[in-house]
């Protein structure tokens, strides 16, 4: 859970050639951000685990790639933000990053060409369903679960537009390649931007 460094990719690789049954999922502050974040103690770079370095970065990629990471999620984690306001030692771990986390990976992994589309949608649905022993896909008969997905939708993120009540995100500002456009749980319509 939260694979962050190049030495827990390799131990995962080493495991899987070895036929152990052994699941990773990575999420976008660890392909995207490094510990020279911190380096102004902002409590929203604060997480559990750490971000790394730009190595670390990069085995993660690698590994996403390659198949050792399965699944890519979000390590949503909302605070109040007078907890954020802490001063760094104080202040909780962890951001929020649902809203914005498509177009974060795509920043991270198909922009930078480390992947394609097909593979990044594998990564965040099929990946995460293989994890819980279940079948991702669109089938006849078969429960919508979709996300409608633009590539070529770049935004900005404004954190002061999330349906999050949170804000404790360290990529307000961003410019991001891609988005999400609708999503649809159980066959029904329960996000659709309205830009």
């Amino acid at each position: 859970m939260h694979v962050s460094s190049a030495g827990s990719v390799e131990l995962i690789r080493h495991a899987k050639a070895k036929g152990l049954p052994v699941t990773a999922e990575a999420a976008p502050h660890h392909l995207l951000l490094t510990d020279a974040a911190c380096i102004a103690f902002d409590p929203n770079y604060k997480m559990n685990p750490p971000l790394r370095s730009q190595a670390d970065v990069e085995a993660l990629r690698q590994g996403l790639a390659d198949g050792t990471i399965d699944s890519l999620a979000t390590d949503h984690a909302p605070h109040a933000k007078e907890e954020k306001e802490l001063e760094f030692a104080l202040a909780p771990f962890g951001i929020i990053g649902l809203e914005c986390a498509l177009g974060l990976y795509a920043k991270a992994l198909v922009a930078s060409g480390v992947m394609d589309w097909p593979l990044l949608v594998a990564r965040m649905s099929a990946g995460p369903a293989a994890v819980i022993s279940r079948k991702a896909g669109l089938a006849v008969g078969e429960v919508a679960d979709v996300t409608v997905i633009d590539p070529q939708a770049a935004w900005k993120v404004d954190v002061s537009r999330f349906v999050s009540l949170s804000r404790n995100c360290p990529y307000d500002g961003w410019l991001l390649p891609a988005r999400a456009t609708a999503t649809i749980v159980g066959g029904e319509v329960k996000y659709r931007l309205a830009e």
